[in-house]
């Protein structure tokens, strides 16, 4: 975990300056990940570059804001807070359909993250971890619309450890993960299953072993590990950018290298 760390701050100082960034721009949600987001960020860079929006609405679990609140200021953080309610009043959007609702809240957060970087000079920094984005427990476009994802490699069940090491302060280290999506919502209730057990699933297809071998080594029943690893596949075009019909030699998203000449 100590050399990840270093290899995560590395990736952002040297992102930061590749592209001639003067802010790089974190929506803080007052959860675990965002939090340790922040903080690695401090770790390296100079804090004048960091400027975090915090994004309430009406179904914002109270605590979380006021976390969010209380870490900026205890960090010395520039900061704006901005209630999205006004703004989702203008869609032809029914609270009730909690999921699209939901989806709406991200995107409508990933258009005001975009607008302060293109006024800072800013580039906008991803807080979803490895196990969100294989399960596509992201909003695309929303929450997955980012320039670059510092802990987008690590598992969700590893974000604690590393936020510890950190020194992301203890009253985010326990934290039920959750995205206040609605009332009373929880990831796991949400998902069907603990980040631990999805972990453990996650990392064998990871290491590409059988089905019956992650079961087996994990204790997990067969069909929870087929409905994991159905999830991992059902989402792929999560992780992609939209596709391209192929018609010439090289085509992006498919087999169009980057490179500098």
């Amino acid at each position: 975990m100590d050399e990840y760390i270093k290899v995560i701050q590395k990736f952002i100082a040297d992102k930061v300056e590749k592209v001639g960034a003067d802010k790089v721009i974190l929506g803080l949600s007052g959860g675990l990940d965002s939090a340790t987001i922040l903080k690695l960020c401090i770790d390296s860079l100079d804090v004048e570059k960091i400027y975090c929006i915090i994004m309430p609405e009406r179904a914002s679990p109270p605590e979380d804001i006021t976390d969010a609140r209380w870490l900026v200021k205890l960090w010395n953080v520039e900061w704006d807070e901005i209630n999205i309610d006004d703004i989702l009043k203008h869609f032809p959007a029914d609270p009730d359909e909690k999921l699209a609702y939901a989806n709406l809240k991200a995107r409508v957060r990933m258009c005001i993250e975009y607008h302060a970087a293109n006024v800072r000079n800013g580039i906008v920094v991803g807080t979803s971890n490895k196990s969100e984005l294989l399960l596509g427990y992201t909003t695309k476009y929303g929450d997955s619309a980012s320039d670059f994802l510092p802990i987008g490699d690590v598992y969700k069940s590893e974000v604690r450890e590393l936020a510890e090491r950190i020194g992301v302060p203890e009253r985010f280290l326990e934290k039920t993960p959750r995205a206040g999506l609605w009332e009373g919502q929880t990831d796991e209730d949400e998902l069907g299953y603990s980040y631990d057990v999805l972990d453990k699933v996650l990392k064998g297809i990871e290491a590409m072993k059988p089905l019956e071998e992650i079961a087996d080594q994990n204790g997990i029943s067969m069909e929870d590990v087929q409905n994991i690893k159905y999830r991992v596949e059902r989402n792929a075009h999560k992780r992609k950018i939209p596709t391209i019909v192929k018609l010439r030699n090289r085509t992006i998203g498919l087999d169009w290298r980057e490179f500098s000449y």
